[in-house]
């Protein structure tokens, strides 16, 4: 679950990034990624997408990134797929 959630945040970043998004705010609910991410983690890991989104961090922009409950994050997830229920009908 950890690599996966570490991917997901890369693509993310990069979309964003590459979509000249400056201010951008990343939420997760695995408190271990995001305290890997903002303790500096990514310089010592051995997963080069830790030091992909480090790099990335380090470019001229501002990103959040903060954990959330799960219990929220499912709040989200289920908004998100609102509408594909409507269109797929």
């Amino acid at each position: 679950m950890f690599k996966i959630e570490i991917k997901a945040i890369l693509e993310g970043l990069k979309i964003a990034w590459d979509s000249e998004f400056r201010q951008v705010e990343v939420e997760c609910d695995n408190v271990l990624v995001v305290e890997t991410i903002l303790a500096g983690g990514a310089v010592n890991s051995r997963m080069l997408e830790l030091h992909i989104i480090h790099q990335l961090l380090g470019r001229d922009w501002r990103v959040r990134l903060r954990h959330i409950s799960r219990d929220h994050n499912k709040v989200t997830d289920h908004m998100t797929r609102l509408p594909s229920l409507y269109y797929n009908e």
